[in-house]
């Protein structure tokens, strides 16, 4: 019998300060056409959504491509829903044909001044065996700089 890597569990808890609104910052989450202006997509790879059911109890699917090939499959199910406050929902990326990571992502958006303080807390599985907290961090940086450049821009 083969022995399965153990479950590593983190919570990343990321904040960043925008100029702009709740509501606008919110709308940047609401379809795949925005999100495809500030999701963190690596070079020569492209994000394509299959399904995109923004609403409680909906379901998102997307894949990250390289050349026409799927790479990692996004599973994303939307728990909880209240414009311009809060997202909440769960996330499974599939690689390599398994379940190498599930998540839960409650993103809040607070009015601050006359912009937005947006803040995520990830709670996350992953199921290899391997820590990717430092690259979780390092995406979550990557994503709110470019949303930052759409929203405030």
């Amino acid at each position: 019998m083969t022995e399965l890597p153990t479950a590593v569990h983190e919570t990343i808890a990321v904040s960043r300060v925008f100029k702009a609104s709740p509501t606008r910052v919110f709308a940047a989450w609401t379809d795949p056409e925005s999100r495809q202006k500030w999701e963190p997509t690596p070079e020569g790879m492209e994000m394509i959504y299959e399904n995109f059911d923004f609403r409680p109890g909906g379901l998102e699917r997307s894949e990250m491509q390289q050349d026409g090939t799927t790479l990692v499959g996004f599973e994303t199910r939307f728990l909880d829903i209240v414009a311009d406050q809060r997202i909440v929902s769960t996330v499974a990326v599939n690689a390599d044909g398994g379940v190498m990571s599930c998540s839960l992502h409650t993103i809040e958006f607070q009015p601050e001044g006359t912009g937005t303080r947006l803040i995520c807390h990830e709670q996350v599985a992953w199921l290899n065996g391997m820590n990717m907290r430092s690259e979780h961090e390092g995406g979550w940086a990557v994503l709110l700089e470019r949303l930052a450049n759409v929203v405030d821009g």
